[in-house]
């Protein structure tokens, strides 16, 4: 597990206690989006505050900017979540929200997402006038549909899989990012 991440990544992902509330995850991904996305580059990561309606809870996200212009999502939830039917299925919206909020704004193509739950990862993309992937399951009044299945959150940030399936998402944004503008160096640091 070592080799995944800087050892400064997996300590203060360490930090997490047993019992997390969802402000715990937020500096321990704050620090790696810092690290994929370097503060001395033409990226800003930043935290927005959206109000849930029908929770009067707030969401915390996190995007990552292209100058103005938002290229990548990460919203949080606890880890505990991740057993919860409800739970799954209120990521997977407020996600495909936001989404479908920003990808009008986003200069890329297409607009990549992620819905962590705890450290487990359900990766996201939208295109300007086509379905978000993975496509929505649509709830059956009369049925206990699963609209959220727990098999979408099928890697962990902390391992290989899931490091390498996040940093392939980074790399492919750094790529689109550079063809907007060629005369911008390309920041990307790759771990192995």
């Amino acid at each position: 597990m070592d080799t995944v991440w800087p050892r400064s990544i997996l300590t203060r992902f360490s930090t997490i206690p047993a019992n997390p509330r969802e402000g715990d995850y937020n500096a321990p991904y704050n620090k790696l989006l810092h690290v994929l996305f370097p503060p001395d580059g033409p990226f800003a990561v930043g935290p927005q505050k959206h109000l849930i309606a029908e929770s009067r809870d707030f969401l915390v996200e996190y995007q990552v900017f292209w100058g103005d212009v938002p290229v990548f999502i990460l919203e949080i939830k606890t880890g505990p979540e991740l057993g919860l039917v409800s739970a799954r299925e209120e990521a997977d919206l407020q996600i495909r929200r936001r989404l479908r909020d920003l990808i009008g704004i986003c200069p890329l193509s297409k607009l990549h997402a992620i819905s962590a739950i705890g450290t487990k990862l359900c990766f996201y993309t939208a295109e300007a006038g086509r379905a978000i992937t993975p496509p929505r399951i649509v709830a059956d009044d009369q049925l206990a549909t699963d609209t959220a299945p727990l098999g979408r959150w099928d890697c962990d940030v902390l391992e290989a899989e899931g490091a390498a399936r996040l940093k392939a998402v980074v790399h492919e944004i750094h790529q689109a990012c550079a063809q907007l503008d060629p005369g911008e160096p390309l920041h990307f640091w790759i771990f192995s």
